[in-house]
């Protein structure tokens, strides 16, 4: 649940730097429809491609998953049936997360028909849930201020695609061997852990670059002191992690370094 609490932690990042009032009704909005593909994913995985973790198998299979996922579903109708009419129109794009990892296309393989996911495209996995947090915590603060989508909305949009879509892309590196058993093609998979990792330091010069150009520019984009921290963890954590690295180090630091952005902005603000 922690992924849940740091993708909403970036939307008051989001109004900071955007000149937004601070409104709490889009960091619960994005909090509680946030849970509902994590769970859908997480009870289709647990069915459909067994789980490392024992404890995390059994949990979804057993109920808890269930639960939550019924409460998160309440909650978005609750805050959607109070929101105005564009914010329901940006949240329709949530279509995509909560099918993501579902069973839905049939697919001839070399000896049999058999269930396609959209994760399952190469490459794609991370991606997904990257732009998918992209576009929630951008949009949705949008959407709720009325304000329109600028080129300082573009700029900042990159920048967290690239800062997300990092730490997505090093879960993969977690997931490999089981996402190997399932059938399932990563960007670690398909380029190995090293491939992925000087990818990923390209992608992180040029957000940063793409960044500083909007500093020079008196553009409302991430300012150094989060732009810099941010890469930085970025290219850190690419560094140190590696397949055998401890699931508990993904659940505490890689997990939690997402927060960094709203820590930062409300430390300084």
């Amino acid at each position: 649940m922690g992924t849940k609490k740091a993708i909403a932690s970036l939307v008051p990042f989001v109004q900071y730097t955007l000149g937004l009032a601070f409104d709490w009704a889009p960091v619960l909005l994005i909090f509680a429809t946030a849970l509902i593909p994590y769970n859908v994913d997480r009870i289709a995985d647990s069915y459909f491609q067994e789980i490392p973790d024992p404890q995390a198998q059994s949990y979804f299979r057993q109920g808890w998953g269930w639960a939550i996922l019924s409460l998160a579903i309440a909650a978005t109708v609750a805050l959607l049936y109070r929101a105005n009419q564009q914010v329901v129109m940006v949240s329709l794009a949530g279509l995509v997360p909560f099918i993501y990892g579902l069973p839905i296309f049939p697919w001839r393989g070399s000896d049999r028909w058999q269930w396609f996911r959209l994760k399952d495209v190469p490459a794609t996995k991370a991606w997904i849930v990257a732009s998918v947090i992209t576009y929630a915590v951008i949009a949705i603060p949008l959407a709720y201020a009325g304000q329109p989508f600028t080129e300082s909305a573009g700029i900042t949009s990159l920048f967290l695609l690239i800062f997300v879509g990092t730490n997505s892309h090093l879960f993969d590196i977690r997931d490999l061997q089981s996402d190997k058993r399932a059938g399932m093609q990563t960007l670690p998979g398909l380029v190995g852990v090293t491939g992925n990792r000087r990818i990923w330091f390209v992608l992180n010069g040029l957000a940063l670059a793409i960044v500083a150009w909007g500093w020079t520019q008196s553009l409302l984009v991430p300012e150094p002191a989060i732009a810099l921290p941010c890469v930085a963890v970025n290219v850190i954590a690419l560094c140190l992690v590696n397949p055998t690295t401890p699931r508990s180090t993904y659940s505490i630091l890689i997990d939690g370094y997402l927060f960094l952005p709203g820590v930062v902005v409300g430390v300084f603000r």
